[in-house]
């Protein structure tokens, strides 16, 4: 028997006549075209709008963590005087205050942008219960306060943390001349030494450029001191906070909690070692003139940090705050 042969079209096409339509041919590569225009406009977009700095976004970012159990308004209120004045002496900052009643209900202030954007700082202050960390001890609470300060200021680039029992004494210093700048942190960091003095042998790599470094910290006999650190906003710094604040440590019972946690975290992660420069301790943590502590304050240098003070019996914060306070070198 004879069958009539197919016609023209059905041998370019494998499926039945008439299941698919034949516009479809005709419409496929217009519409890939404006597919293709519409992720162009989309990556164009998005590199000339909100990835930009806006103007007056400061560069750097002070961050206070207040605790005013055993201490008076009058104490706390030097504390944030002492931070702000250090903060608009580099240009005048964006300030950001959270109180407990704010908590819930952030507001801003902001000031006039700063003369210089690289040496405008922002503040930002929060108190140890706005960031609940269970039956852990409260200095955990640093951890989500940074991440807090980042969330605000997502256009910063970096992060400095210091504890509340501490004097700024030389506000003429800007981080960035006395630390940041790449030549400059080249030259101070401590490279080749442990981890932990006289208690580990990792020991912090010789050669990490200083551009790659993310984190910047001090230590002392006793190991790393996050009461005064830096660290770089980004992808890296989300990961330390996520890593440094997981359940596991805050629940783990460490002697000194966060101290040893992150000690624990720069050793056995070298994700975190390759991207950390310990500075010399007098450079951002100084230490009162009290036997046993070492890194004692000299004049000149930027801080004094008051390790110690509310835990040691025959101590005062408050006193030695004061003491300093007025020994301090004036802002200009």
């Amino acid at each position: 028997m004879h069958f009539a042969l197919p016609g023209r079209n059905h041998r370019s096409s494998p499926f039945p006549a008439g299941s698919v339509p034949r516009a479809y041919f005709g419409r496929k590569r217009p519409l890939c075209a404006v597919v293709f225009l519409a992720i162009l406009l989309l990556i164009a977009f998005s590199r000339n709008s909100g990835d930009r700095r806006p103007e007056g976004a400061p560069h750097t970012v002070m961050i206070l963590l207040t605790n005013k159990t055993g201490h008076s308004t009058s104490y706390i209120n030097k504390v944030v005087e002492n931070r702000k004045e250090y903060a608009e002496t580099h240009g005048n900052p964006l300030l950001l205050f959270l109180t407990v009643k704010e908590s819930n209900n952030v507001q801003s202030k902001r000031s006039p942008p700063p003369i210089n954007n690289v040496l405008g700082y922002g503040f930002f202050a929060g108190n140890v219960t706005d960031y609940p960390v269970g039956e852990a001890p409260n200095g955990w609470a640093c951890i989500p306060a940074i991440r807090h300060a980042m969330k605000e200021y997502k256009y910063s680039t970096y992060f400095w943390f210091l504890d509340q029992d501490a004097v700024i004494m030389n506000p003429s210093l800007s981080l960035e001349q006395h630390i940041l700048v790449p030549g400059r942190l080249g030259s101070i960091m401590r490279r080749g030494v442990p981890v932990v003095p006289s208690s580990t042998v990792i020991e912090t790599y010789k050669h990490v450029p200083p551009e790659r470094v993310q984190f910047i910290i001090t230590q002392d006999a006793g190991g790393l001191q996050p009461g005064s650190m830096i660290i770089k906003a980004g992808p890296w710094a989300h990961y330390l906070l996520d890593a440094w604040f997981d359940p596991i440590f805050r629940n783990y019972g460490f002697q000194k909690a966060e101290q040893h946690a992150l000690e624990h975290i720069v050793q056995w992660h070298p994700t975190v070692l390759t991207k950390l420069a310990v500075i010399p301790q007098k450079i951002m943590n100084s230490y009162p003139d009290v036997p046993g502590l070492g890194g004692t304050y000299e004049d000149g240098d930027l801080l004094v940090r008051l390790k110690g003070c509310a835990e040691v019996k025959g101590r005062s914060c408050e006193k030695e705050f004061q003491k300093y306070l007025e020994k301090r070198t004036p802002s200009e």
